[in-house]
């Protein structure tokens, strides 16, 4: 066994792939192993609802014969379970495939894990937070979930790499019903990182929870509802990072998704507003430039290299308005004559890697937020997002607010109940104006494919001043 593997089980059984498959004269053979383990749970109503551990340990091996690609996985490491496997491949036809060349590389890395996810006491964390939140009578419902655990992945390929990674992860995902008569409000609150329970804090969960349970309230109380008419008048509106980050993933971040763009997506995530004859497109204002970058120390869609071995590095997508580059593979890579970005992740060893975001922003300004209040002079601050919708090609989207405010005289007013962005993608990144210095970032588990994977991502970007100049519709 390699000496860069000895601490993962089933290296050895990934090496002994690769080696025969090159005896059997393929072109390009890659094994990819992974080691994974956690535990979660789940409180509902202050009640423990569920709790899960899992570990799994499993193997999966593509192969490249006469440009057709095989791809095959198994959780039962044995040679010769694996041989079999590989010689069986010769009588499937293949899908149509190259590979863009790559340089091999060697190399182990690991997340820390300051307070541990293995023995720290999540549960009683959660048990905390729903008592601050049961305190409060408006509180009509809560629920709390939140996971931990660790992958240890080796990757291995006919053209000498070899690669591990050590990763500790956290999550948590809280939904609070707030209500007030006849009326409620809800909200999705999450946090998540690469690495330890030192990076989700008790405090930080509670102070989180209370504070938008309160703001909700308020939202009720004293919230404003807006006609049709008032609403379409509101041409400026201030929208907070939640709101910065969405747009970004689902506006920008998955039309720029190769396989989406070459329409190998179009039977199970949809396509993109791009295509092949019309890249390099301005789809917004000179204020934006987006980046997607995996890299992000102890970010939830962290990593240094994908899962075909390729070395991640920040992407620039769209630079000043003008669309610049996107998120490849090695395969699209080839498709485009050009080098893999490091995109390829999949969520576990028995699914395929598919082209995905992994920290996408919107870079920032210099403006303070007072600032772009100020600019603003009259129309909306939206901090929050309660849903969202954008069709398949990613080119018409809504944003219904949770908590907003009206901007009157430059100054916020009252909060406002019924607030929705709604635009085409292009008007809406052509209506950025000014961009706050501030940074913020929220988290998701991101979904695509068939079978559906779903992989951590980061997605933010600062506080940014839209201005339509005819209205909105």
């Amino acid at each position: 066994m390699s000496v860069i593997a000895n601490s993962i089980s089933g290296a050895d059984e990934a090496e002994y792939a690769i080696k025969l498959a090159e005896k059997q004269g393929i072109e390009y053979a890659e094994a990819y192993v992974e080691n994974s383990y956690g535990s979660s749970y789940a409180l509902e109503q202050g009640v423990l609802n569920g709790s899960a551990a899992y570990a799994k340990t499993g193997l999966r091996i593509r192969l490249v014969k006469d440009s057709k690609l095989y791809t095959f996985s198994t959780n039962v490491l044995e040679k010769g379970n694996i041989r079999k496997a590989i010689e069986r491949f010769r009588g499937f036809r293949g899908v149509d495939t190259r590979f863009s060349p790559e340089e091999p590389l060697k190399a182990r890395y690991k997340v820390a894990d300051k307070i541990s996810v293995d023995d720290h006491d999540l549960l009683a964390d959660l048990v905390q937070v729903d008592k601050a939140l049961s305190g409060r009578k408006y509180v009509k419902f809560r629920s709390l979930y939140g996971g931990a655990g660790r992958s240890m992945t080796y990757f291995t390929n006919s053209q000498g790499s070899e690669i591990v990674a050590d990763l500790p992860a956290v999550s948590s995902v809280m939904s609070v019903i707030v209500g007030s008569g006849t009326e409620t409000r809800q909200r999705v609150i999450q946090f998540g990182a690469t690495g330890g329970f030192e990076l989700m804090k008790l405090e930080d969960m509670e102070r989180q929870a209370v504070a938008d349970a309160e703001n909700m309230m308020k939202v009720l109380e004293k919230g404003v509802t807006l006609g049709h008419e008032e609403l379409k008048k509101i041409k400026n509106v201030v929208m907070a990072p939640e709101i910065a980050g969405i747009a970004v993933h689902e506006s920008v971040g998955h039309p720029h998704e190769a396989d989406r763009v070459y329409g190998r997506e179009a039977a199970q995530a949809g396509t993109s507003y791009l295509n092949p004859g019309n890249l390099g497109m301005e789809i917004g204002s000179k204020e934006i430039t987006l980046i997607d970058d995996p890299t992000l120390k102890n970010s939830y869609g962290f990593y240094l290299y994908d899962d075909e071995g390729v070395k991640a590095k920040p992407k620039l997508l769209v630079d000043r308005g003008v669309q610049k580059g996107l998120l490849l593979n090695r395969e699209y890579a080839s498709v485009l004559g050009t080098a893999s970005n490091g995109s390829a992740r999949s969520d576990s060893y028995s699914n395929e890697p598919l082209i995905r975001m992994s920290n996408t922003y919107l870079k920032p300004g210099k403006a303070t937020f007072e600032e772009l209040i100020s600019e603003a002079k009259d129309g909306v601050y939206i901090k929050n997002f309660m849903e969202w919708n954008i069709d398949d090609t990613r080119s018409f989207e809504r944003y219904q607010g949770n908590e907003a405010y009206l901007i009157k005289n430059g100054s916020l007013d009252k909060p406002v109940k019924n607030f929705v962005i709604e635009s085409n993608t292009i008007d809406f990144w052509h209506a950025a104006k000014l961009m706050g210095k501030d940074l913020g970032f929220s988290i998701g588990n991101c979904g695509k494919g068939e079978p559906m994977q779903g992989v951590p991502v980061t997605m933010g970007g600062p506080t940014t001043l839209l201005s339509f100049g005819k209205g909105r519709s």
